[in-house]
């Protein structure tokens, strides 16, 4: 049945009364039907018919299917024959299970790096397990592949041991369309290559102080490795025990993650400067991180990854008593050279009355000419930091020399040439500054390289 509209049916209503008076006066008599209720329901249907299609107008189109969907990271099949070298293999990210319908039109969409990059996209996991969405997605290409699958190739192979982020967002796929369709959850996964079975083979070789006895207001504690170690805060891989195995709290100075050397061979550890210097909040609330009487040890744990990624080998302890405090300066002239003979490749030593610090006396101590010109030598220290030793590069010419040491040279509580440890801060390459306030109340540092003592001996 064909349906007027509401003008029509107006119109139709309005023929029909007037048919009815003229009927009724034609004979007087009541007609046998009603053509306003007639009227009435042909708009009700109208109605009813239109909010079906606006109902229908409205439905949300069905769903993709995404149930059989897997996400795994596998060598291609290209790759098949170097899949027992998982750390060589090109292997990439395949998504499977999506519907053929959704396969078709991304074959003939044609996506650019920037549509596949919502679609599929892929980030590094951090080290600390946590997958950060502000991350740029791994660089590499997307296919569609002969078995319907998705693949995601790296342009760099992916590490292995090292987790990668998968996220497949299906209503970025090519013919979804997102305002008529109801949104779906997006498809995450972890996945990661195997670690190579291999034998841990760093270790730590030495902590400096070499010593067993260390002052109360010890400054620093360098650790050496025998190969390079990744670039991570060691602080995180180390604690200090007192004699009864209790944590001390908050010991060192913190973001330890810039404390390494140039190769990463040697890590230093502060503790903290503010718990040293007397007067300091820090130091009133905590107190000195190390006690006079006490002994601690040092733990090093042996998950701390080199830079190849692998464990140490084993952990590491360093047991150590604690003296009194040294607040006394440096003072050169109670040094004492052991001079060697001319025409010989003896070694020239000095000896301090008290350990003074590895990293500072092996760079900071050198031997001049009395023309002012370096002299060339192996240095070495011994007798746990209170003998610097050198073996020149050539035998000794008969003459006169001198021993040349910069003022920043410390010993193992920072005080200096001259200069005791007064400490507000550390300069960035970890060296103490004085409290007392240069121009412009700026802080001053101890010295510099340039600043130097100087000790004559003869070579006879």
């Amino acid at each position: 049945m064909a349906h007027a509209s509401n003008a029509d049916n107006g119109m139709q209503v309005t023929s029909a009364c007037k048919d009815t008076r003229d009927w009724r006066q034609r004979t007087g008599a009541v007609p046998r039907f009603r053509p306003a209720r007639a009227a009435i329901r042909d708009v009700a249907t109208l109605v009813l018919v239109g909010v079906v299609s606006f109902i229908a107008g409205c439905a949300k189109a069905p769903m993709v299917d995404m149930s059989g969907v897997a996400i795994t990271l596998a060598p291609g099949p290209e790759d098949a024959d170097a899949a027992g070298d998982v750390d060589t293999v090109a292997a990439s990210i395949y998504v499977t299970g999506l519907p053929s319908t959704q396969v078709a039109a991304l074959r003939a969409t044609g996506l650019t790096e920037a549509q596949w990059a919502n679609l599929l996209r892929v980030t590094v996991v951090m080290e600390d397990g946590a997958g950060d969405t502000d991350l740029p997605p791994v660089l590499g290409s997307h296919a569609v592949g002969e078995d319907d699958s998705l693949r995601f190739t790296p342009l760099f192979p992916f590490d292995a041991g090292r987790s990668y982020a998968v996220r497949l967002d299906p209503n970025r796929l090519p013919g979804h369309d997102a305002a008529a369709a109801e949104a779906m959850d997006t498809l995450e996964a972890m996945v990661a290559l195997p670690r190579p079975d291999i034998q841990p083979t760093t270790v730590v070789e030495r902590i400096y102080p070499s010593g067993d006895r260390v002052p109360e207001n010890q400054l620093k504690l360098y650790l050496h490795f025998s190969a390079p170690m990744s670039h991570v805060d060691g602080l995180a891989y180390l604690r200090l025990l007192d004699r009864r195995g209790r944590e001390v709290e908050a010991p060192f100075l913190p973001f330890g993650l810039d404390f390494w050397d140039r190769d990463h061979l040697r890590y230093t550890v502060f503790f903290d400067p503010g718990r040293i210097k007397q007067g300091l909040e820090l130091n009133e609330l905590l107190g000195r991180s190390l006690q006079a009487g006490e002994t601690y040890t040092l733990v090093v744990d042996p998950a701390w990854p080199d830079a190849a990624g692998n464990p140490l080998q084993a952990p590491f302890e360093k047991r150590f008593s604690v003296g009194p405090a040294d607040t006394s300066p440096l003072d050169h002239t109670t040094w004492r050279l052991r001079v060697p003979a001319g025409g010989s490749t003896q070694r020239l030593v000095v000896s301090f009355p008290e350990p003074l610090d590895h990293a500072l006396m092996r760079r900071a101590i050198g031997v001049e000419t009395d023309a002012g010109e370096s002299v060339p030598g192996e240095v070495e220290t011994g007798n746990w930091e209170t003998r610097w030793m050198m073996t020149p590069a050539r035998p000794w010419v008969p003459g006169a020399y001198a021993l040349v040491a910069s003022t920043i040279v410390e010993d193992l509580a920072g005080n200096q040439i001259g200069t005791p440890f007064e400490i507000s801060a550390l300069d960035p390459t970890g060296n103490a500054v004085s409290a007392r306030a240069g121009p412009a109340g700026a802080p001053a540092s101890h010295g510099t390289l340039d600043d130097t003592v100087r000790i004559p001996f003869d070579i006879r």
